[in-house]
Protein backbone atom coordinates (compact mmCIF):
# COMPACT_ATOMS: atom_id res chain seq x y z
CA UNK A 1 0.00 0.00 0.00
CA UNK A 2 0.91 3.71 -0.31
CA UNK A 3 2.33 5.45 2.02
CA UNK A 4 -0.76 6.27 4.29
CA UNK A 5 -2.38 7.21 7.76
CA UNK A 6 -4.55 3.62 8.50
CA UNK A 7 -6.27 2.52 11.12
CA UNK A 8 -9.06 0.23 10.94
CA UNK A 9 -11.46 -0.14 13.98
CA UNK A 10 -14.22 -2.63 14.63
CA UNK A 11 -16.43 0.34 15.85
CA UNK A 12 -16.11 3.96 15.68
CA UNK A 13 -17.85 6.73 17.53
CA UNK A 14 -18.33 8.35 14.20
CA UNK A 15 -17.81 8.51 10.56
CA UNK A 16 -17.59 10.69 7.70
CA UNK A 17 -18.51 8.38 5.00
CA UNK A 18 -20.47 4.73 4.34
CA UNK A 19 -19.17 2.97 1.72
CA UNK A 20 -21.96 1.07 0.23
CA UNK A 21 -20.23 -1.59 -1.21
CA UNK A 22 -17.18 -4.09 -0.60
CA UNK A 23 -15.01 -6.04 -3.35
CA UNK A 24 -16.37 -8.10 -5.49
CA UNK A 25 -16.03 -11.46 -4.17
CA UNK A 26 -15.10 -14.27 -4.70
CA UNK A 27 -14.06 -13.24 -8.34
CA UNK A 28 -16.17 -15.59 -10.87
CA UNK A 29 -14.25 -18.18 -12.90
CA UNK A 30 -14.70 -19.13 -16.95
CA UNK A 31 -13.77 -22.40 -15.52
CA UNK A 32 -15.76 -22.78 -12.92
CA UNK A 33 -17.20 -25.83 -14.89
CA UNK A 34 -13.82 -27.74 -13.91
CA UNK A 35 -12.09 -28.82 -10.49
CA UNK A 36 -9.37 -26.95 -9.64
CA UNK A 37 -6.04 -27.92 -8.65
CA UNK A 38 -6.34 -26.26 -4.95
CA UNK A 39 -3.29 -25.74 -3.28
CA UNK A 40 -1.84 -23.12 -1.12
CA UNK A 41 0.59 -19.60 -2.33
CA UNK A 42 3.22 -18.02 -0.44
CA UNK A 43 4.07 -20.28 2.10
CA UNK A 44 7.18 -19.38 1.73
CA UNK A 45 9.14 -16.15 0.35
CA UNK A 46 10.44 -18.36 -2.58
CA UNK A 47 7.16 -19.49 -3.42
CA UNK A 48 6.21 -16.04 -5.33
CA UNK A 49 8.80 -14.57 -7.60
CA UNK A 50 8.14 -12.18 -10.31
CA UNK A 51 10.60 -10.72 -12.99
CA UNK A 52 10.06 -7.32 -15.12
CA UNK A 53 10.29 -8.03 -19.22
CA UNK A 54 11.24 -4.29 -19.71
CA UNK A 55 9.87 -2.13 -22.86
CA UNK A 56 13.26 -1.37 -23.40
CA UNK A 57 17.02 -1.86 -21.88
CA UNK A 58 19.23 0.98 -20.91
CA UNK A 59 21.77 2.03 -23.82
CA UNK A 60 24.46 3.11 -21.80
CA UNK A 61 24.68 6.87 -22.38
CA UNK A 62 22.29 9.51 -20.63
CA UNK A 63 21.69 11.31 -17.70
CA UNK A 64 19.86 8.55 -15.90
CA UNK A 65 21.48 5.19 -14.09
CA UNK A 66 18.89 1.70 -14.05
CA UNK A 67 19.61 -0.12 -11.44
CA UNK A 68 18.39 -3.92 -12.00
CA UNK A 69 17.27 -4.94 -8.60
CA UNK A 70 16.13 -7.95 -6.49
CA UNK A 71 14.33 -7.22 -3.00
CA UNK A 72 12.87 -10.04 -1.02
CA UNK A 73 9.83 -9.52 1.41
CA UNK A 74 10.00 -5.83 0.68
CA UNK A 75 7.60 -3.75 -0.28
CA UNK A 76 7.55 -1.31 -3.28
CA UNK A 77 7.05 2.09 -1.41
CA UNK A 78 9.83 0.89 1.11
CA UNK A 79 12.19 0.20 -1.38
CA UNK A 80 11.62 3.72 -2.99
CA UNK A 81 12.20 5.47 0.52
CA UNK A 82 15.48 2.97 1.22
CA UNK A 83 16.93 4.03 -2.24
CA UNK A 84 15.92 8.01 -1.38
CA UNK A 85 17.66 7.97 1.29
CA UNK A 86 20.97 5.54 0.61
CA UNK A 87 21.73 8.16 -1.96
CA UNK A 88 20.35 11.52 -1.00
CA UNK A 89 18.12 12.02 -3.69
CA UNK A 90 14.34 12.79 -3.37
CA UNK A 91 11.62 10.27 -4.05
CA UNK A 92 10.60 11.91 -7.44
CA UNK A 93 13.81 11.92 -8.97
CA UNK A 94 13.56 7.67 -8.24
CA UNK A 95 11.66 5.78 -11.49
CA UNK A 96 9.50 2.43 -11.50
CA UNK A 97 8.13 0.78 -14.42
CA UNK A 98 5.56 -0.51 -11.61
CA UNK A 99 5.57 -1.60 -8.17
CA UNK A 100 5.95 -4.84 -6.91
CA UNK A 101 4.66 -7.34 -4.26
CA UNK A 102 6.15 -7.56 -0.94
CA UNK A 103 6.21 -11.07 0.42
CA UNK A 104 7.74 -12.15 -3.09
CA UNK A 105 11.33 -12.43 -4.75
CA UNK A 106 11.28 -9.75 -7.85
CA UNK A 107 13.39 -8.55 -10.10
CA UNK A 108 12.94 -4.96 -11.57
CA UNK A 109 14.27 -2.44 -13.34
CA UNK A 110 14.57 1.40 -11.08
CA UNK A 111 16.05 4.75 -12.35
CA UNK A 112 17.70 7.49 -10.17
CA UNK A 113 19.59 10.27 -11.10
CA UNK A 114 23.53 9.96 -12.11
CA UNK A 115 24.82 12.04 -10.11
CA UNK A 116 24.04 9.41 -7.60
CA UNK A 117 26.28 7.21 -9.03
CA UNK A 118 29.10 7.19 -6.67
CA UNK A 119 26.45 6.20 -3.67
CA UNK A 120 25.30 3.21 -5.36
CA UNK A 121 26.93 0.47 -2.84
CA UNK A 122 24.86 2.08 -0.37
CA UNK A 123 21.69 0.45 -1.18
CA UNK A 124 22.67 -3.00 -0.82
CA UNK A 125 21.01 -4.69 2.39
CA UNK A 126 20.23 -8.19 3.22
CA UNK A 127 17.24 -7.89 1.83
CA UNK A 128 17.76 -5.41 -1.24
CA UNK A 129 20.15 -5.87 -4.16
CA UNK A 130 21.75 -4.10 -7.26
CA UNK A 131 22.51 -6.45 -9.97
CA UNK A 132 23.40 -4.48 -12.52
CA UNK A 133 23.74 -0.81 -13.31
CA UNK A 134 23.48 0.75 -16.51
CA UNK A 135 22.88 4.44 -17.94
CA UNK A 136 20.41 5.62 -20.23
CA UNK A 137 18.94 8.88 -21.22
CA UNK A 138 15.39 9.11 -19.79
CA UNK A 139 13.83 8.18 -17.12
CA UNK A 140 12.17 5.31 -15.88
CA UNK A 141 8.41 5.76 -16.34
CA UNK A 142 4.94 4.04 -15.24
CA UNK A 143 3.96 2.13 -17.84
CA UNK A 144 7.51 1.52 -19.46
CA UNK A 145 6.94 -1.80 -19.10
CA UNK A 146 6.30 -5.36 -21.65
CA UNK A 147 5.11 -7.54 -19.11
CA UNK A 148 6.35 -9.99 -16.56
CA UNK A 149 7.10 -13.22 -16.16
CA UNK A 150 6.35 -15.34 -12.63
CA UNK A 151 7.56 -18.89 -11.11
CA UNK A 152 4.92 -19.52 -8.61
CA UNK A 153 4.93 -22.57 -6.26
CA UNK A 154 1.19 -23.97 -5.01
CA UNK A 155 1.64 -26.50 -2.08
CA UNK A 156 -0.92 -28.58 -0.87
CA UNK A 157 -2.18 -29.48 -4.02
CA UNK A 158 -5.14 -32.44 -4.90
CA UNK A 159 -3.49 -35.97 -5.55
CA UNK A 160 -4.57 -35.39 -9.76
CA UNK A 161 -3.32 -31.36 -9.82
CA UNK A 162 -1.31 -32.04 -12.99
CA UNK A 163 -4.12 -32.83 -14.99
CA UNK A 164 -6.53 -30.71 -13.38
CA UNK A 165 -4.06 -27.67 -14.03
CA UNK A 166 -3.19 -28.97 -17.34
CA UNK A 167 -6.94 -29.56 -18.37
CA UNK A 168 -7.76 -25.19 -17.34
CA UNK A 169 -5.06 -24.36 -18.96
CA UNK A 170 -6.16 -25.16 -22.18
CA UNK A 171 -9.36 -23.70 -21.79
CA UNK A 172 -7.92 -20.35 -20.79
CA UNK A 173 -5.35 -20.32 -23.73
CA UNK A 174 -8.01 -20.51 -26.26
CA UNK A 175 -10.77 -18.43 -24.53
CA UNK A 176 -8.23 -15.77 -22.18
CA UNK A 177 -8.33 -15.52 -18.76
CA UNK A 178 -10.45 -12.46 -17.44
CA UNK A 179 -8.52 -9.66 -17.14
CA UNK A 180 -9.51 -9.02 -13.07
CA UNK A 181 -8.14 -6.87 -11.08
CA UNK A 182 -6.65 -9.08 -8.08
CA UNK A 183 -7.94 -8.16 -4.46
CA UNK A 184 -4.52 -6.42 -3.69
CA UNK A 185 -5.80 -3.33 -5.89
CA UNK A 186 -8.86 -2.84 -3.17
CA UNK A 187 -6.28 -2.78 0.18
CA UNK A 188 -6.99 -4.52 3.27
CA UNK A 189 -10.71 -5.10 3.79
CA UNK A 190 -11.37 -2.70 1.46
CA UNK A 191 -10.05 -0.16 2.66
CA UNK A 192 -8.86 1.73 -0.28
CA UNK A 193 -11.54 0.98 -2.01
CA UNK A 194 -13.86 2.96 0.36
CA UNK A 195 -11.19 5.70 -0.10
CA UNK A 196 -11.89 6.16 -3.67
CA UNK A 197 -15.44 6.20 -2.53
CA UNK A 198 -14.92 8.90 -0.45
CA UNK A 199 -12.73 10.71 -2.59
CA UNK A 200 -15.99 10.91 -4.78
CA UNK A 201 -17.91 12.58 -1.96
CA UNK A 202 -15.19 15.31 -1.96
CA UNK A 203 -13.33 13.55 1.55
CA UNK A 204 -10.26 15.42 1.90
CA UNK A 205 -7.42 14.68 4.68
CA UNK A 206 -8.18 12.43 7.37
CA UNK A 207 -11.50 10.76 6.92
CA UNK A 208 -13.21 7.64 8.20
CA UNK A 209 -14.96 5.48 6.10
CA UNK A 210 -17.18 2.93 7.29
CA UNK A 211 -17.36 -0.61 5.17
CA UNK A 212 -20.38 -2.62 4.61
CA UNK A 213 -18.86 -5.04 7.54
CA UNK A 214 -19.13 -2.09 9.52
CA UNK A 215 -15.68 -1.52 9.84
CA UNK A 216 -14.19 1.99 10.19
CA UNK A 217 -11.22 3.01 7.91
CA UNK A 218 -9.38 5.90 9.20
CA UNK A 219 -7.01 6.99 6.18
CA UNK A 220 -5.26 10.59 5.51
CA UNK A 221 -6.49 11.30 2.09
CA UNK A 222 -4.06 14.51 2.02
CA UNK A 223 -1.42 11.91 0.64
CA UNK A 224 -1.44 12.03 -3.13
CA UNK A 225 -0.43 8.61 -3.53
CA UNK A 226 -3.09 7.19 -1.09
CA UNK A 227 -5.71 9.29 -3.76
CA UNK A 228 -4.32 8.02 -7.14
CA UNK A 229 -4.54 4.29 -5.40
CA UNK A 230 -7.66 5.17 -4.12
CA UNK A 231 -9.57 6.41 -7.62
CA UNK A 232 -7.89 3.81 -9.49
CA UNK A 233 -9.41 0.86 -6.92
CA UNK A 234 -12.80 2.36 -7.47
CA UNK A 235 -12.36 2.44 -11.17
CA UNK A 236 -11.03 -1.56 -11.01
CA UNK A 237 -13.86 -2.14 -9.01
CA UNK A 238 -16.79 -0.99 -11.57
CA UNK A 239 -13.98 -2.37 -14.41
CA UNK A 240 -14.54 -6.05 -12.20
CA UNK A 241 -18.15 -5.74 -11.72
CA UNK A 242 -19.00 -4.87 -15.68
CA UNK A 243 -16.34 -8.31 -16.60
CA UNK A 244 -18.28 -10.26 -14.26
CA UNK A 245 -21.47 -9.21 -15.77
CA UNK A 246 -20.47 -10.01 -19.08
CA UNK A 247 -19.14 -13.28 -17.78
CA UNK A 248 -23.04 -13.89 -16.05
CA UNK A 249 -24.40 -13.36 -19.06
CA UNK A 250 -22.19 -15.64 -21.62
CA UNK A 251 -20.40 -12.10 -23.01
CA UNK A 252 -17.16 -12.62 -22.18
CA UNK A 253 -15.84 -13.52 -25.49
CA UNK A 254 -18.83 -12.17 -27.24
CA UNK A 255 -19.10 -8.97 -28.96
CA UNK A 256 -21.74 -6.58 -28.56
CA UNK A 257 -22.98 -3.59 -30.48
CA UNK A 258 -21.10 -0.42 -29.45
CA UNK A 259 -18.52 -2.36 -27.80
CA UNK A 260 -15.49 -0.46 -27.35
CA UNK A 261 -12.72 -2.93 -29.22
CA UNK A 262 -8.68 -2.20 -28.61
CA UNK A 263 -6.11 -3.60 -31.02
CA UNK A 264 -3.70 -5.36 -28.90
CA UNK A 265 -0.63 -4.68 -31.41
CA UNK A 266 -1.57 -0.62 -31.16
CA UNK A 267 -3.48 0.36 -28.13
CA UNK A 268 -5.94 1.89 -30.25
CA UNK A 269 -9.83 1.61 -28.92
CA UNK A 270 -12.66 2.07 -31.27
CA UNK A 271 -16.12 1.70 -31.00
CA UNK A 272 -17.78 -1.36 -32.73
CA UNK A 273 -19.86 -0.61 -35.49
CA UNK A 274 -20.08 -4.15 -37.21
CA UNK A 275 -19.89 -6.51 -34.21
CA UNK A 276 -19.77 -9.46 -36.44
CA UNK A 277 -16.70 -8.34 -38.51
CA UNK A 278 -15.05 -7.63 -35.29
CA UNK A 279 -15.90 -10.90 -33.43
CA UNK A 280 -14.40 -12.80 -36.34
CA UNK A 281 -11.29 -10.60 -35.60
CA UNK A 282 -11.90 -11.62 -31.84
CA UNK A 283 -11.26 -15.25 -32.52
CA UNK A 284 -8.19 -14.26 -34.40
CA UNK A 285 -7.18 -12.62 -31.41
CA UNK A 286 -6.85 -9.26 -33.93
CA UNK A 287 -8.67 -7.26 -31.11
CA UNK A 288 -10.08 -7.24 -27.76
CA UNK A 289 -12.80 -6.85 -25.44
CA UNK A 290 -12.83 -3.96 -23.12
CA UNK A 291 -14.76 -2.79 -19.97
CA UNK A 292 -14.60 1.12 -18.51
CA UNK A 293 -12.24 2.40 -16.48
CA UNK A 294 -14.22 5.41 -15.41
CA UNK A 295 -13.69 8.45 -16.24
CA UNK A 296 -14.14 12.08 -18.16
CA UNK A 297 -11.30 11.04 -21.08
CA UNK A 298 -12.86 7.54 -21.32
CA UNK A 299 -14.56 6.55 -24.98
CA UNK A 300 -17.66 5.42 -24.27
CA UNK A 301 -19.82 2.49 -25.92
CA UNK A 302 -22.89 3.18 -27.54
CA UNK A 303 -25.99 0.67 -27.70
CA UNK A 304 -26.23 -2.58 -26.06
CA UNK A 305 -22.71 -2.17 -25.03
CA UNK A 306 -23.61 1.14 -23.24
CA UNK A 307 -27.29 -0.30 -21.74
CA UNK A 308 -24.86 -2.83 -19.88
CA UNK A 309 -22.08 -0.56 -18.64
CA UNK A 310 -24.16 1.75 -17.43
CA UNK A 311 -26.54 -0.91 -15.48
CA UNK A 312 -23.47 -2.35 -13.55
CA UNK A 313 -22.52 1.47 -12.91
CA UNK A 314 -26.60 2.36 -11.37
CA UNK A 315 -26.37 -1.04 -9.22
CA UNK A 316 -23.30 -0.06 -7.28
CA UNK A 317 -25.66 3.70 -6.50
CA UNK A 318 -22.40 5.82 -8.78
CA UNK A 319 -22.57 8.18 -11.49
CA UNK A 320 -20.48 9.26 -14.74
CA UNK A 321 -20.37 12.70 -12.83
CA UNK A 322 -18.88 11.42 -9.25
CA UNK A 323 -15.80 9.93 -11.39
CA UNK A 324 -15.42 13.56 -13.02
CA UNK A 325 -14.77 14.63 -9.11
CA UNK A 326 -11.82 12.95 -9.03
CA UNK A 327 -10.55 15.10 -12.11
CA UNK A 328 -6.79 14.34 -12.83
CA UNK A 329 -6.84 10.96 -10.35
CA UNK A 330 -9.10 8.82 -12.54
CA UNK A 331 -8.95 10.88 -16.04
CA UNK A 332 -10.53 7.65 -17.57
CA UNK A 333 -9.58 4.88 -19.91
CA UNK A 334 -10.40 1.27 -21.18
CA UNK A 335 -9.19 -2.48 -20.20
CA UNK A 336 -9.21 -5.49 -21.96
CA UNK A 337 -11.41 -7.80 -19.97
CA UNK A 338 -9.30 -11.15 -21.47
CA UNK A 339 -5.55 -11.71 -21.72
CA UNK A 340 -3.58 -14.35 -22.73
CA UNK A 341 -0.73 -15.92 -20.69
CA UNK A 342 2.00 -17.35 -22.96
CA UNK A 343 5.27 -19.60 -21.94
CA UNK A 344 2.93 -21.67 -19.54
CA UNK A 345 4.13 -24.63 -17.71
CA UNK A 346 3.22 -26.72 -15.03
CA UNK A 347 6.08 -29.40 -13.05
CA UNK A 348 5.31 -31.67 -9.99
CA UNK A 349 7.15 -31.37 -7.33
CA UNK A 350 7.10 -32.96 -3.66
CA UNK A 351 8.68 -30.71 -0.65
CA UNK A 352 10.99 -31.40 1.85
CA UNK A 353 7.92 -32.63 4.48
CA UNK A 354 6.26 -34.86 1.10
CA UNK A 355 3.65 -32.15 0.60
CA UNK A 356 2.53 -32.36 -3.09
CA UNK A 357 3.09 -28.96 -5.51
CA UNK A 358 2.95 -27.50 -8.65
CA UNK A 359 5.65 -24.81 -9.42
CA UNK A 360 3.86 -22.84 -12.53
CA UNK A 361 5.65 -20.49 -14.79
CA UNK A 362 4.22 -17.56 -17.04
CA UNK A 363 4.41 -14.59 -18.40
CA UNK A 364 2.02 -12.34 -18.34
CA UNK A 365 1.13 -8.50 -20.04
CA UNK A 366 1.81 -5.51 -17.99
CA UNK A 367 -1.18 -4.86 -15.90
CA UNK A 368 -2.54 -8.04 -14.83
CA UNK A 369 -2.89 -9.76 -11.94
CA UNK A 370 -1.16 -13.26 -11.58
CA UNK A 371 -3.05 -14.22 -8.67
CA UNK A 372 -6.24 -13.96 -10.82
CA UNK A 373 -4.58 -16.39 -13.21
CA UNK A 374 -3.97 -19.15 -9.94
CA UNK A 375 -7.65 -17.99 -8.82
CA UNK A 376 -8.80 -19.93 -12.31
CA UNK A 377 -7.07 -23.06 -12.06
CA UNK A 378 -6.89 -23.50 -8.10
CA UNK A 379 -10.85 -23.95 -7.73
CA UNK A 380 -13.61 -24.99 -7.52
CA UNK A 381 -12.58 -28.00 -5.11
CA UNK A 382 -15.39 -30.72 -5.41
CA UNK A 383 -17.33 -30.97 -2.60
CA UNK A 384 -15.82 -27.15 -0.90
CA UNK A 385 -17.81 -24.30 -0.58
CA UNK A 386 -19.10 -22.54 -3.91
CA UNK A 387 -17.53 -19.20 -2.26
CA UNK A 388 -13.60 -21.44 -2.30
CA UNK A 389 -10.56 -18.42 -3.29
CA UNK A 390 -6.90 -18.92 -3.42
CA UNK A 391 -5.42 -19.95 -0.38
CA UNK A 392 -2.93 -16.71 -1.07
CA UNK A 393 -0.91 -17.62 2.23
CA UNK A 394 0.28 -14.91 4.70
CA UNK A 395 -0.92 -11.31 4.02
CA UNK A 396 1.16 -9.83 1.13
CA UNK A 397 0.44 -6.21 2.35
CA UNK A 398 -2.16 -4.66 -0.65
CA UNK A 399 1.19 -3.96 -3.20
CA UNK A 400 -0.25 -5.83 -6.87
CA UNK A 401 1.23 -8.90 -7.57
CA UNK A 402 1.69 -7.72 -11.12
CA UNK A 403 4.66 -4.71 -11.69
CA UNK A 404 2.04 -1.83 -13.22
CA UNK A 405 -1.03 -0.70 -14.49
CA UNK A 406 -0.22 0.83 -17.64
CA UNK A 407 -3.74 2.80 -18.03
CA UNK A 408 -2.51 6.77 -17.83
CA UNK A 409 -5.39 7.23 -14.63
CA UNK A 410 -4.01 4.81 -12.30
CA UNK A 411 -0.75 5.03 -10.00
CA UNK A 412 1.93 2.81 -10.85
CA UNK A 413 0.19 -0.56 -9.28
CA UNK A 414 -1.70 -3.24 -10.96
CA UNK A 415 -2.98 -4.93 -10.88
CA UNK A 416 -4.90 -7.56 -10.57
Amino acid sequence: MAKKVHRTCPMADAVDHHCPFAPLHPLPRVTADLPGCGGRLRVELEDFQVEEIPLYLPSGQGDHLYLWIEKVDVAAESLRRHVSRALGVSNRDIGMAGLKDRRAITRQWLSVPRSAEDRISRIDTDRIRVLEVKAHRNKLRTGHLAGNRFVLRLRDVVPDAKARAEAKIAVLQASGVPNFFGSQRMGHGGSTLAAGFALTLGAQQMTRVQTPDGTTHVLHLGDRSLRRLAASALQGEVFNRTLAERLARGLFDRVLPGDVCQKPDTGGTFTTDDPAREQARLERREVTITAPMWGPKMIRPTGEAAELEHAVLDSMGLTEAQFAVLGSLAEGTRRPIAIHPTEVTVVEEVDANGVPALVLSFILPAGSFATVFVHEMAGPIPGESADDDLDDGPAADSQPDDATDSSPSAETDTCD
